[in-house]
């Protein structure tokens, strides 16, 4: 479900688990869902809700003067989406698909949040004293400017989104993404994070990426076994609760922007190594220097790749 979900959206998902889990509750109910989309600052929806006036702080106390405190102890492997939630997410899908790209954003979310007059987030709203055709209003009025706001064309002249979708991946990037998402369903975790990017990458077997960490000393092995001495196995995962962890996301977001200063219309596996490598904290990070391995070195021999081949987004191997 959520390879449909943009950068913004799963950022706000993952903030919304977190608000579940400072109010000590197990299930991710919309009430939840509208602080996360508040939190994440940037998208369409916290925009809009900000010039609504809606607080984060007041939202919070609100969330917990209506339902209280859940008082469970939780893990992240325990956090579900209520079946509200998943009733909430497909709305969203739907709203989503009748535009292009097809991919559901944190204004999407919002709206199916605004439509659904019985659900927590709603009562929040009305809690906080915000009309809900204002809010409404300002979507709109904020998704307008959005739209009206172009993207820099490629070189081919081709107008490239803002912002990371699974749709932009190449091929080989394609089984990256699915790979970290396998890796991370075998060690019975719920959270995609940037040590299974990084098994991703070297599995992906005859790509640029791959040449480039194997040169410098990484083999998938290694990396597995360092993973699993330090990081462990989680208590269990279902495969449809899986999401990226915000430094997973970040990930993704850098190897986009790379990509596009680039003027490359799709991500490659050497783009998702390179937004890797920005990174200065994370589980392949740690991995890494627990292995000796000389990140310069791998940025080195990246950048190489890429003058040798700087139209190719995903470049052959060598």
């Amino acid at each position: 479900m959520f390879s449909q979900f943009s950068g913004k959206a799963i950022a706000s998902l993952n903030l919304a688990q977190e608000a579940a889990k400072r109010l000590e509750f197990n299930e991710v109910d919309s009430a939840h869902i509208l602080l996360g989309l508040i939190e994440e600052e940037n998208g369409v929806a916290a925009r809009a809700l900000r010039l609504a006036g809606v607080e984060l702080r007041q939202a919070r106390f609100a969330v917990e003067q209506l339902w209280g405190r859940g008082y469970v102890p939780v893990q992240d492997s325990d956090l579900v989406f209520s079946p509200e939630c998943t009733k909430l997410f497909d709305e969203a899908l739907l709203v989503a698909s009748q535009t292009e790209p097809f991919l559901v954003d944190t204004q999407d979310i919002l709206l199916v949040l605004i439509k659904n007059k019985d659900c927590r987030a709603a009562t929040v709203l009305r809690h906080l004293g915000i009309p809900q055709d204002r809010l409404y209003q300002q979507l709109m009025q904020v998704r307008t400017l959005e739209l009206a706001t172009s993207t820099p064309p490629s070189e081919g002249g081709q107008v490239l989104p803002k912002y990371f979708s699974p749709r932009l991946l190449t091929e080989k990037g394609h089984l990256v993404y699915e790979e970290a998402f396998r890796t991370t369903s075998f060690f019975a975790h719920t959270l995609v994070g940037t040590e299974q990017i990084l098994v991703g990458l070297l599995s992906c077997e005859g790509s640029a990426a791959a040449t480039v960490l194997n040169s410098n000393g990484l083999t998938r092995m290694d990396v597995e076994a360092v993973a699993h001495r330090v990081i462990g196995r989680g208590s269990g995962t279902v495969s449809e609760k899986l999401v990226l962890s915000h430094l997973a996301e970040t990930v993704f977001n850098y190897a986009w922007s790379e990509a596009r200063r680039r003027h490359h219309s799709q991500v490659g596996t050497m783009h998702i190594l390179m937004g890797l490598l920005q990174l200065d904290t994370g589980g392949a990070l740690h991995i890494m220097d627990a292995l000796k391995i000389n990140l310069a070195g791998i940025q080195l021999d990246a950048d190489q790749v890429f003058i040798e081949h700087p139209r190719n987004p995903e470049p052959p191997s060598t």
